[in-house]
């Protein structure tokens, strides 16, 4: 990043050697296995401790990551059926008969983990139909009765968004958002209705078009590939459209391998986390260490996860769990209802026939499919305003033109 932290410099980078091969290697086999409690004592001990600290925190941020979203079918990374988890049990079979000792046994570990997470037979969705979990709608709740007051997320799925929450306002995306269109100028984010990221593109290069607000756009040198630069500071000059390349056009958010985090999401999620009395940590393993800092800016940090993370130790309170019957049994607790899923509308949405050629099919017809949900939720909505105000104002009776009694 751009901004030197006296020396906590190497957290703002990742390693721009690191390659898909390398952040499969970020996968522990000791820490793969997962363990529950729900259904013990101490685990509603431990839900009792968990309202207390909600209750007694003047400022409590969450701090979320691919587990809060397994109970809506999108896969995690390091769980057993993790992304990374996969991809490193590929290299280690690759390996064959040159395996050492210990890797063999890394991957009889992960295979076993594997095997038994297929038994529970997970149900898989696309990002852009999944909808919010009830941990998303838990903590949308509490953020709208003032009982909590940010969300950190390292996901890119647009749940939490579709939970009613409102970016920089409510949430922070760290590692960028599937459906946020941002200005290299301005820095306006626009919310379209559709994944946003060119998957042809050069894997560093985020070009996307022009800003509606601020005028700035693509450089007449742009030519979509290095030719012979280096990235520095996640910056191209603008032959290509980097994460921290400024007055480039539009980019897409997303924050691959290699590259530096955008100055806006950094600074929301440092401002927040410093306001902290409490932080809760769900369902991340905090294996990227460059971000795992923030939630330690708080007073009290919570962590829920079914795997060991490197900082259980120093969390206030550890909870062994999925997300969902951790939330759910705080709101018991709280004595709170939890607020429906809201049906999103897209704050820059394009009609289905503007959306860009280069987006993909499936992305085409899930923004069809939002469309339909939008245009029958308006629907109902009138069909109930109407049906209100026909109970507040009745129709007066309608009276027959002949007399009631006619003359003989």
């Amino acid at each position: 990043q751009r901004r030197v932290h006296g020396d906590i410099l190497s957290v703002y980078f990742f390693s721009l050697s690191l390659s898909f091969s390398s952040m499969a290697s970020t996968v522990d086999a000791a820490r793969v296995h997962e363990h529950s409690e729900v259904g013990t004592e101490g685990f509603e001990q431990k839900l009792d401790a968990l309202a207390q600290l909600v209750r007694e925190s003047s400022y409590t941020v969450f701090f979320t990551g691919a587990g809060v979203s397994t109970s809506a079918g999108i896969g995690d990374y390091r769980g057993p059926n993790g992304a990374w988890t996969k991809r490193r049990i590929k290299e280690l079979k690759q390996r064959g008969s040159a395996a050492s000792t210990h890797e063999k046994k890394e991957l009889s570990v992960l295979l076993a983990e594997a095997a038994r997470e297929e038994q529970k037979a997970p149900r898989s969705t696309s990002k852009m139909d999944a909808q919010p979990t009830l941990t998303h709608m838990v903590q949308a709740t509490l953020i709208r009765k003032n009982l909590a007051h940010f969300v950190i997320t390292t996901n890119l799925d647009g749940l939490h968004r579709k939970s009613g929450l409102v970016d920089h306002a409510n949430v922070v995306y760290l590692h960028g958002d599937m459906y946020i269109e941002r200005c290299t100028r301005c820095g306006h984010d626009y919310e379209r209705n559709f994944h946003v990221r060119q998957a042809f593109l050069h894997v560093h290069d985020h070009k996307l078009g022009n800003c509606q607000r601020c005028g700035s756009k693509t450089p007449g040198h742009y030519a979509g590939r290095p030719m012979g630069k280096k990235m520095k500071n996640s910056c191209w000059g603008g032959v290509m459209v980097g994460t921290n390349d400024t007055d480039c056009g539009t980019k897409d958010t997303h924050i691959n391998f290699g590259e530096c985090l955008d100055d806006i999401d950094w600074n929301d999620a440092e401002e927040h986390s410093q306001k902290a009395d409490l932080c809760i940590v769900a369902g991340t393993s905090m294996s990227l260490r460059h971000i795992t800092h923030f939630p330690f800016m708080a007073r009290k940090v919570v962590i829920i996860n079914l795997q060991k993370t490197p900082d259980d130790a120093k969390a206030h309170l550890r909870i062994w769990a999925p997300c969902d019957p951790v939330f759910m049994g705080l709101m018991e607790r709280l004595g709170l209802g939890i607020d429906p899923v809201p049906v999103w509308r897209p704050r820059d949405a394009v009609s289905v026939s503007s959306i860009p050629a280069w987006v993909g099919r499936d992305y085409r017809l899930a923004a069809e499919r939002l469309a339909a949900r939008i245009e029958m939720a308006e629907t109902e909505k009138e069909a109930a305003l109407a049906k209100e105000e026909t109970f507040r104002h009745p129709e007066p009776p309608a009276y027959s033109a002949q007399p009631r009694h006619p003359l003989k």
